[in-house]
């Protein structure tokens, strides 16, 4: 369900994306809502802004409906398909023609040149070093940079990296758990420092990871072991679902010699490592691979695929949630021919095997141990 967003004479109606998921949650939070009250109070308006990790558009529908930025031009940057999706769905609910206003970039493209630039905070401190680095090509000395962030998600750490990239940094007060932090550019240049090359002696893998993929630099305890415990069979078609940086996948190509391979993401950077993965320990495979980026299986084929291997995320955005292992799960059944299977890994905690049943009719126990368990489902 929509809600609206209210701050002063603005009003926007805002949900989150996908609509029937987590509809009782907003799409916004205060650290929007004082990015936004921060912007409207400049006393200069400037021609351009930069807006990062807006997560499902509420900064760049609100500053694209406010009189004072008429003439601004807007670059929009996310890593996230499903914040381009509810910027989308956003702007068209509340009628903001963005066409000629605002330029939409991905995690992987460059920062341009702007005058104010408003971020959300990542959750990943590697994603944030990333960018701040980033944004010493695009900011001046007369540039202003706010970052909002809710209390309970603002380490000490962040402030040393914006004193390492950026230059100084100042706060505002506290308002309803969230505050801003303001960073004033000194002019610094920082080496790049990723993505990041490491190394999987025990399966040979030579690897190369961007900073905002799911366990950065690190091999997945999970994904170990479903590594451990691949199926060993004949597959013409297999997907990697919410691939991160491509390891499921990767094994599937030496595995399944004839197999396409599709890895699917909602992360651009997850995608862009996978890709980067491939190349560096399978470059004679690429041809028989694909990179989605993706909401789930949302925009892939019905009944395409023999094999979907899953280890599913309980979090969108900072909000832990089970919608995304249902989708996955919803859509992985429709991707799937007669006779194909889902293999899933996750926390024993996590309990998914109410769900498995209630898709697919059951499930297999493949492997379990004091924390995971591998379960596989076949569509009848």
């Amino acid at each position: 369900m929509s809600q609206d967003l209210q701050i002063n004479s603005l009003s926007l109606s805002l949900s989150r994306y996908p609509k029937d998921a987590a509809s009782d949650l907003r799409a916004w939070n205060a650290a929007d809502e004082l990015l936004i009250e921060f912007a409207a109070e400049l006393s200069t308006i400037p021609q351009h802004i930069l807006i990062i990790n807006d997560e499902f558009g509420a900064l760049a529908c609100a500053l694209l409906a406010h009189p004072n930025f008429t003439n601004s031009h807007i670059s929009w940057l996310s890593d996230s398909f499903i914040a381009q999706q509810a910027l989308a769905q956003n702007l068209q609910v509340n009628a903001l023609d963005a066409s000629q206003r605002l330029t939409l970039l991905s995690s992987t493209d460059t920062m341009p040149k702007a005058e104010l630039v408003l971020m959300r905070l990542p959750k990943s401190l590697n994603y944030l070093e990333h960018q701040l680095i980033g944004l010493q090509q695009s900011l001046s000395n007369d540039s202003q940079l706010a970052c909002g962030a809710m209390v309970k998600g603002l380490p000490k750490s962040v402030f040393g990296l914006f004193e390492k990239h950026i230059g100084s940094v100042t706060t505002s007060l506290a308002k309803k758990k969230a505050r801003l932090l303001f960073g004033h550019y000194a002019g610094g240049k920082s080496a790049a420092l990723y993505p990041k090359a490491w190394n999987i002696a025990e399966y040979k893998w030579q690897l190369n990871d961007h900073a905002n993929v799911f366990c950065f630099g690190k091999f997945d305890i999970g994904t170990r072991f479903l590594l451990e415990h691949f199926p060993q069979d004949e597959f013409e078609s297999v997907i990697d679902l919410g691939c991160g940086n491509g390891l499921l996948g990767l094994h599937a190509l030496s595995l399944y010699p004839n197999a396409r391979v599709s890895f699917c993401d909602e992360s651009a950077m997850a995608l862009a490592s996978a890709k980067n993965n491939v190349a560096l320990n399978h470059p004679e495979h690429l041809t028989r691979c694909s990179f989605n980026h993706d909401n789930a299986l949302q925009h892939q084929a019905d009944e395409s695929a023999d094999l979907v291997l899953c280890n599913p995320p309980f979090h969108q955005q900072n909000t832990i949630s089970s919608h995304i292992a249902q989708q996955m799960f919803k859509d992985a059944k429709r991707c799937l021919r007669a006779g194909g299977k889902l293999i899933v890994v996750a926390n024993r905690h996590l309990g998914y095997h109410p769900l498995l049943k209630s898709y697919f009719g059951g499930y297999k126990l493949l492997a379990s141990n004091n924390k995971f368990v591998i379960l596989s489902s076949t569509k009848r």
